[in-house]
């Protein structure tokens, strides 16, 4: 099989580990790569993108663990998925590994759960109130990150089906996968849990009461406050 002739990595000298995997990622598809494919063996590959050998392998190794590609030991390393199925966690990665995509999506994520906030506390129906109070408990019972993101995501979820407005709450629904990453690494970075779980109870509360002001200011606190915690586990 002809070997693909990746292109090089523009201003590869100060490439992260995240700017290799998107490129990866980009050139298989520029390629016209398919699930089965070859990738050029990792000293070939170094040559070809022009980074060192440590950033590559750390980019392999994560896209391995996405399920792009698969490393076969003594064999090669082979494409095992479309860039479309996989596309949700590079961006995922991406934002753990500080980005400047990453950093605009925390950007666009403040300004739209600020809106579903304000627009839950005025516009939430009967039962808002008692779901946000299970997920409350899910989290401060929570047993693991894994466990207190999955309740902290679907909090944020019921948030922005109670504003009612369909478009805004689709695209916190289609970055879920991100939020659920987001969330892991805070609580990983975070020792005492009981602040995040107050930050989300003030929310809920300013939502049952329909304090709009409240709602929105409590959520802006918070986004800002994991956003912190995050870009420290980044810096």
């Amino acid at each position: 099989m002809t070997e693909r002739a990746f292109p090089p990595i523009r201003d590869a000298r100060r490439a992260s580990v995240a700017d290799v995997v998107q490129h990866v990622v980009q050139s298989t598809v520029a390629l016209g790569m398919a699930p089965g494919d070859r990738l050029p063996p990792e000293r070939r590959l170094t040559e070809m993108l022009g980074v060192g050998r440590s950033p590559l392998r750390e980019a392999l190794k994560c896209l391995d663990i996405l399920g792009f590609i698969e490393i076969r030991q003594g064999d090669g390393t082979y494409l095992a998925a479309n860039a479309s199925q996989v596309l949700p966690q590079v961006v995922s990665w991406g934002l753990l590994l500080g980005t400047r995509e990453a950093q605009e999506l925390i950007e666009a994520r403040y300004y739209i759960e600020v809106t579903l906030a304000r627009l839950a506390a005025t516009r939430r129906g009967p039962d808002v109130a008692g779901r946000l109070t299970e997920l409350l408990a899910e989290m401060a019972n929570a047993s693991t990150p894994e466990a207190f993101a999955s309740a902290d995501t679907a909090f944020h979820l019921e948030i922005a089906h109670a504003a009612q407005n369909p478009p805004l709450a689709s695209v916190l629904e289609s970055v879920k996968s991100l939020l659920d990453v987001w969330v892991v690494r805070v609580v990983e970075a975070t020792p005492d849990r009981d602040d995040l779980v107050t930050q989300h109870r003030r929310i809920a509360e300013a939502i049952a009461a329909a304090d709009p002001d409240a709602a929105a200011n409590f959520m802006g606190e918070h986004i800002a406050a994991v956003t912190t915690l995050l870009q420290g586990t980044v810096s």
